[in-house]
Order: C-alpha cells, then structure tokens, then sequence
C-alpha cells in the first residue's frame, strides 16, 4: 500500500482522500465511481500502487462517500453539487494543475467539470474510465446500479455489473458491503430518488454534447468491451464531437481500474507522458 489516508476541510465539508508519491511530482486527481459501498481506496487503490512512483496522486472522496461528509442537493443534478466541492478540495491541496482520472459516475462528474465555461477544476488533461457525462448508459443498468439494500449478495451482485468476474474479489466485496454500513451513506445515495407527488417536474434541457463538441482539453474516453452498463461504442461516438478527445476499448467490463489495475495505470501513465 503506497498511500495515506487524511482528511480535509474542503468548501466547508469535512472531505476523506488518499495520496501519495512525490508532491513534487506531476499530480494526478483520481476521481472514484458511484456505487454504493465506494471508497476511493475501493475503486483506486491498487491503481495508486502503480502510479505512486511517477506522480503525486491525489484520491478525493466525494460527497456522500467514504470519510466525506453525507450531504444530499435535491434542487439540483447529482453531477452539479459535486463539482464545487472538488473544486474546493484542490484549493485547499494547492493543486494548480493535473491529469484528472475518473471511473464511471466519477468520470461523468469529471466530463461536466471540463465542460464547464467556469473551469472549476485545473484539468491540463483528462480520462474518463466508463464515464459518459450523462448520455449512452443502458438504462436497465443503471435501475441494477439503484438496486441496493446493503447485504453481502447485493454487494457481490453489484460487483458483478462492474468487473467481469468475482471469483476473486470476496475481500473487496466485503469491504463495499461494510462501507455502505457508514452512517448516512446509504440515505444520502437513495435520497435523490425521491420525488414529490404533489408536483411534475421536467427535466431541464442539456447541452452537455455540444459544450463537449468544443473541447480543447485533451481527453481519453475508455470503455471496457464488456460493459453491461454502457451502450456498445459509446466511447468512439463521444470521441468524435471533438477534436481534442479519443477514444480506446479495452477487453474488460465496466470498471477496469478494479479488474486490471496495473494495465489501467499504465493507460494513464502513457496518455500523460503523450502529452508531455
């Protein structure tokens, strides 16, 4: 294990990350997914372990997750509370500037970030790992994301939609269900769900494609051949809106930080020396 765990205040919210490797090094901000149970350690950790000698990594956990505090916005998107706080979180690391990394609803929450006219975060470069921003998820996947009342099974069963294979992951099984025994972990991820009877509330229009379309960040997109959770080339369509992304398919599932750990860190330590 390369890293350390802390805590930080961050935009006012008491905020859980790891880090390690040189702070003199290029940094790099690795952004975890949105599972229930999630950790930055449970979606990074062996990813750090192989990063930790070349760059200074950074692993913030977001609202509702891990160490951070639970906190739940019911007037806006689940992408739209979390980008100030990160935003946050690197003014108080002093992070200038980095090669962002995020993993399925972590990758989205970055692509919005970069996306944004405001330039939240200081992204020099970006990867989103199964991270769309919004647009070609499968939507029975994503009810199979929602599905969880913490036990075991259901922490195996949500396993089992991210990697391809959980033969070998009783450890990190055990681990997702224990996390999502945090007090207000689960409530704040099923909270959004609820909606009030007495009112009908469209949702509001997005331009997520065509802000995306005039990109001048560089940007990896890379999708796992065998995702259940993603429509079938979803990487290669985003890709091609702008100039400045491209696109990789890899032979994994969903989550190939967590499957292939040491090939992923090599997808991102190669995109970042390309640009070098």
């Amino acid at each position: 294990m390369s890293w350390t765990r802390s805590t930080i205040d961050a935009g006012g919210f008491h905020t859980g990350y790891l880090e390690a490797g040189p702070g003199a090094k290029e940094t790099v901000v690795l952004i975890h997914d949105g599972g229930y149970g999630t950790t930055a350690d449970l979606c990074w950790g062996e990813v750090i372990d192989h990063l930790a000698d070349k760059y200074h990594v950074l692993a913030p956990e977001l609202l509702g997750w891990g160490e951070t505090d639970k906190v739940v916005y019911f007037d806006r998107p689940p992408y739209a509370g979390r980008i100030p706080h990160i935003a946050a979180f690197c003014r108080a690391m002093g992070v200038s500037s980095a090669t962002f990394v995020g993993a399925s609803f972590g990758g989205s929450v970055l692509l919005r970030a970069l996306v944004d006219a405001r330039r939240p975060w200081p992204i020099d470069r970006a990867i989103s790992i199964s991270g769309t921003g919004g647009p070609f998820r499968d939507p029975k996947g994503t009810a199979a994301l929602a599905e969880y009342e913490p036990s075991l099974e259901a922490a195996e069963r949500m396993t089992g939609l991210i990697v391809r294979d959980t033969a070998n992951l009783s450890e990190h099984i055990r681990r997702r269900y224990d996390n999502s025994l945090a007090p207000g972990h689960w409530e704040a991820l099923t909270a959004p769900r609820l909606r009030n009877p007495a009112t009908e509330r469209q949702a509001p229009a997005d331009d997520f494609l065509d802000r995306f379309a005039t990109l001048s960040v560089p940007v990896l997109l890379v999708e796992g051949r065998h995702d259940p959770l993603l429509e079938d080339g979803w990487s290669k369509k985003l890709a091609d809106l702008s100039p400045s992304a491209r696109s990789v398919t890899v032979d994994y599932s969903h989550e190939p930080n967590i499957e292939a750990p040491a090939e992923t860190a090599r997808i991102i330590s190669e995109f970042i020396e390309a640009g070098a």
